[in-house]
């Protein structure tokens, strides 16, 4: 959880600097962003419990564009419903949101190695036999928690708080 909230404070900390104009309504942003990050931490979190498996030998070569759009909407999980599609619209607009955030490069580069790490346990649990403990998936919602609540508390600090280090 503590890596979690790092991670979340790192990136709160990043739209502050970045969009200063967001302290004066902290709450209301911090809310939306907490909403935000709920519903895409629930989801993830599921997932990751019970990833959706694809066999390598199901995987063909595509003869159409038809069957290529198949193969990616199949390999990115995409056909999975509704849940799927409001994570992916969630993580481009967090990616694309964060992407503008102003971060120091040791905490970007830290941020990039955690989000590599949990893509490499995605893709190993999608095609692979892998399948989450009960102790993986408590780590993983912890880490998922622990990212929501620090954007939340760092994200809804008043203009009034003390002024942000650089």
């Amino acid at each position: 959880m503590g890596v979690g909230l790092l991670h979340g404070a790192i990136l709160g900390r990043g739209i502050r600097i970045r969009f200063p104009s967001l302290k004066k309504h902290a709450r209301i942003v911090s809310l939306v962003v907490l909403t935000l990050f709920l519903i895409n931490a629930g989801v993830n979190v599921i997932r990751f419990a019970t990833p959706e498996k694809i066999a390598v030998s199901d995987l063909t070569i595509p003869s159409s564009p038809e069957e290529g759009l198949y193969l990616l909407i199949n390999i990115l999980g995409l056909n999975a419903g509704l849940g799927a599609v409001i994570v992916l619209f969630i993580s481009i607009s967090l990616i694309l949101f964060f992407k503008l955030a102003q971060i120091h490069k040791i905490a970007r580069y830290f941020i990039f190695a955690l989000s590599v790490i949990v893509l490499i346990v995605a893709l190993i649990g999608r095609f692979t036999d892998f399948i989450p403990t009960n102790f993986q998936v408590l780590i993983y919602t912890f880490y998922q928690f622990g990212i929501t609540v620090g954007i939340f508390l760092v994200t809804r600090r008043k203009e009034t708080d003390l002024a942000e280090f650089s």
